[in-house]
């Protein structure tokens, strides 16, 4: 990724770090797929692969049966809302492909945030995370946009951060906007396992920021909820047993290929609908809707918050037809979703 120049003195902390530093088994990542003019499609396959990656009847029984019950939730608005304030970072996690995003390292316009918090109001919206593919607190704007969307009357708002830059400012700072919910994430068992997984952070720094943040959390008497979100790790146990004492609770995931990646995660060939596309609208710094969470480099864009409201992109035919394949388990007919193990059970 190009070095960005220097935001700093408009509210913009633009990280500094070494090259990244991957593991010797950290995987690399592949060329994205192009996105078509209508709906984005991966290449043609041969009867043979298409009848693989489609999974056979039992996979179309179970797209159809899961489909339905998030088709009765469908509404006019998306229930969760992900605005990306920053695509910029610190970290260099070998779990992390933020290395290869081609992306302009920016940050969300003020103006744009705001409409897009009204919209939110106005429909009811549930949940606005103020995070994606980026550090969150390095956005000099967090607490203020914060305390804009609380003061808007949303019900929830949550951030993920890697927990190395909160400072005792910053805690109390967001706390204070009405923050919900703060994920760390933190990988490893040991402090030489973490260090290795999100290189360059360190250990003893982003556990004192956690111990803080939740003293800060108690002293004001908020009812701001602090968890770990934890993917990677040799030890279940020992990763809770450092760190149980200090949070409200963990959140183990699994490791998963971005869409993109060339190793194999899925644990079984059989094809299910991913809730995303039915609960889930992101939003990248520059306003692009990008398919979900996992699409890093905004490979497939959905519409744009600067020309369209939340509402309209999200009853798009685009979206339509997107559902639709994960309703049919024809994930293999769009690009990431053909090839993203969170397309498997």
């Amino acid at each position: 990724m190009a070095t960005p120049t220097d935001h700093s003195a408009d509210g913009f902390e633009l990280p500094v770090v070494a090259p990244v530093c991957p593991s010797a088994n950290s995987p690399g990542v592949s060329e994205l797929p192009v996105e078509s003019d209508s709906c984005p499609s991966v290449p043609p396959q041969s009867a043979a692969q298409h009848q693989t990656q489609r999974g056979g009847l039992w996979s179309r029984v179970v797209c159809r049966l899961v489909s339905a019950v998030y088709d009765r939730s469908l509404g006019v608005f998306p229930p969760k809302v992900r605005i990306e304030t920053t695509n910029a970072c610190n970290a260099k996690c070998v779990i992390c492909p933020h290395h290869k995003m081609t992306r302009e390292v920016q940050r969300i316009d003020g103006d744009l945030y705001r409409r897009i918090i009204d919209e939110c109001v106005e429909y009811g919206c549930r949940e606005v995370h103020l995070h994606n593919f980026g550090e969150p607190f390095l956005d000099k704007r967090l607490e203020e946009f914060v305390a804009y969307a609380k003061g808007a009357g949303l019900p929830k708002v949550k951030i993920f951060s890697n927990g190395s830059i909160i400072s005792e400012q910053r805690a109390r700072g967001v706390l204070q906007a009405g923050i919900d919910e703060i994920k760390v994430s933190f990988d490893g068992a040991t402090a030489e396992e973490f260090e290795r997984i999100r290189y360059p952070l360190k250990f003893d720094k982003v556990v004192d920021n956690m111990v803080r943040l939740v003293k800060i959390r108690d002293e004001l008497g908020s009812p701001a909820r602090i968890y770990v979100a934890c993917c990677s790790t040799s030890d279940k146990t020992q990763t809770m047993a450092m760190l149980e004492s200090m949070v409200d609770g963990f959140s183990f995931g699994k490791i998963h290929n971005w869409g993109t990646e060339d190793y194999e995660t899925a644990r079984t060939k059989l094809r299910k609908p991913c809730r995303r596309v039915w609960e889930t609208f992101t939003v990248l710094s520059n306003g692009d809707v990008s398919l979900c969470c996992l699409d890093y480099d905004g490979s497939v864009i959905l519409g744009n918050v600067h020309r369209q409201p939340i509402r309209e992109i999200w009853r798009s035919e685009k979206y339509r037809d997107i559902r639709h394949a994960h309703r049919r388990a024809e994930q293999h007919r769009l690009a990431l979703c053909g090839r993203c193990s969170k397309a498997y059970l």
